[in-house]
């Protein structure tokens, strides 16, 4: 089973309770279904926003510099500007 089949998964299963839970199906007392359980899929996507704030800022954080990346990327663009010049492409 592949990632996005997973995650399909998961999502309708997750979805199908949630309205089964909604529609009164699910044995709730009046006060979660009627206040909470509508709440849950904005709290559910504010929780996955928040995951994917913190992770992209950790990973920056922790960013490693690859010297040898760096100078591999500087020899191609040296090479793309030296190829279009002699096919007399005017760059800055």
């Amino acid at each position: 089973m592949t990632r996005a089949q997973q995650a399909v998964t998961t999502f309708a299963i997750a979805g199908g309770i949630w309205l089964l839970g909604l529609f009164g199906i699910l044995p709730l007392s009046e006060t979660v279904q009627s206040e909470v359980w509508p709440a849950l899929p904005l709290v559910a996507l504010v929780s996955l926003g928040a995951y994917a704030f913190i992770n992209i800022g950790y990973n920056l954080l922790v960013f490693r510099e690859c010297p040898e990346a760096y100078q591999e990327l500087m020899q191609e663009i040296q090479e793309a500007k030296d190829d279009l010049r002699a096919k007399n492409v005017d760059i800055a």
